[in-house]
């Protein structure tokens, strides 16, 4: 082989070398790039998926953040749909009654994500309303705290309490205080129960051993006043929230704390199913039946039926309404209504369900409500949140009723 062969083979060589590292570096940076968009819409969908809470953790053990009462009341995991009419509208994002002109949101996963609180958000306003002082209080208890520094233990006194609410007939209470230190909700600790009056006096002392200071920093003490029932479950009369943050435990406080009222759990829970379609802006709700209800009639029964509206801002838009079932705590609806919303009024649209007691003589009586929305209650936040990351698909669930 002469030497012109051997100078046009490398030659040929060389470059054919080059043309395979030029398209390989090519193939690299087209994979690059599509694993870039997909990062990129996970990382937009994220917001949206939610999990179960940690659980709690005992004595022991490192206190955690506080978690919310009901962490089942979560949004599920989902995925949005992604609708391609509606990603080029930028929609504005409202704070405090005014608009945020240098903020703007392309299509509905990031709408979503302005329209559904992150799960610390959510936490910090439940745990803000309850530490509220309520406007109607359910009496008042007295209670005082010492820390012993040598031994780590907290002591609770549970004094007494004052102008309790009446939840028996007879016009009088059977209260007795459950203790917890929040997060553990599984450890508790109870007073005895004081018979027939609204102005107990327990004085009785309860000791937290092996929690150094740090830990309590993190703790809230959350007092729970309930009516004891001997033949029915207890009723609730209401709570306290104190986080230990806020005390100083080398002055040995005494506290008056206003009791805020429980949430009436005996109006009965009503079974909702919701459904909306993106494509022709229809929200379908569906009422299913209701259990347990409250009677209203002298007769131990009531005459219920639903009334829908369909609200947008402060305005009420449209009405519907089921027909009326006598004589029935139970009753089964079955009654389907749709109302259209388009998408870009989905955020400041919401349902009010008000299951009603029918009179023939006199004005109907409310039973109990639930408000289905974005910033609703948990379990019905929860509820909205799967329609809309569920589009398409029809999502039911048992809602309890409340006095709203």
């Amino acid at each position: 082989m002469d030497l012109s062969t051997i100078i046009v083979a490398s030659v040929l060589g060389t470059m054919a070398a080059l043309v395979a590292m030029i398209v390989t570096l090519f193939l690299c940076y087209l994979y690059w790039k599509k694993l870039g968009h997909k990062m990129t819409a996970r990382d937009e969908l994220e917001p949206l998926q939610f999990g179960k809470a940690p659980p709690s953790v005992g004595q022991n053990e490192e206190v955690k953040e506080l978690t919310r009462h009901n962490v089942e009341d979560r949004c599920s995991q989902g995925h949005l749909r992604l609708i391609p009419s509606l990603t080029s509208q930028p929609i504005s994002i409202w704070e405090n009654g005014k608009e945020n002109s240098g903020a703007t949101m392309q299509g509905p996963i990031s709408f979503l994500q302005y329209l559904l609180p992150t799960v610390e958000q959510e936490e910090a306003a439940d745990l803000a309303n309850a530490m509220t002082e309520p406007d109607e209080p359910a009496g008042q208890i007295q209670f005082s705290l010492e820390y012993n520094f040598p031994n780590s233990t907290l002591v609770l006194k549970i004094i007494q309490a004052s102008n309790l609410p009446a939840k028996d007939i007879i016009g009088t209470s059977d209260p007795y205080v459950k203790v917890f230190l929040l997060p553990d909700k599984k450890h508790k600790l109870e007073t005895k129960v004081k018979h027939r009056t609204l102005n107990p006096r327990w004085n009785e002392t309860f000791y937290f051993e092996g929690f150094p200071l740090y830990k309590l920093q993190k703790s809230i003490l959350y007092l729970q006043v309930f009516d004891y029932d001997r033949f029915s479950r207890d009723d609730p009369i209401g709570d306290v929230y104190l986080p230990l943050s806020q005390v100083d435990l080398t002055q040995k406080p005494i506290f008056w704390k206003s009791i805020k009222p429980a949430e009436d759990s005996k109006l009965g829970e009503i079974l909702v199913t919701l459904l909306y379609i993106p494509r022709t802006s229809e929200l379908t709700i569906t009422l299913i039946k209701a259990r347990n209800l409250k009677s209203k009639d002298i007769n131990g029964s009531s005459d219920p039926y639903v009334k829908v509206w369909l609200h947008r801002g402060d305005k009420k838009v449209e009405k519907k309404k089921t027909q009326v079932h006598r004589q029935t705590l139970n009753p089964v609806f079955n009654n389907t209504f749709q109302f259209i919303v388009p998408w870009e009024h989905i955020r400041e649209t919401y349902l009010s369900v008000a299951v009603m007691d029918f009179d023939t003589v006199g004005r109907n009586e409310l039973i109990g409500k639930v408000i289905l929305s974005s910033r609703s209650g948990p379990t019905e936040s929860k509820h909205w949140c799967d329609m809309l990351t569920k589009a398409r698909t029809a999502v039911s669930q048992w809602h309890r009723l409340k006095t709203l």
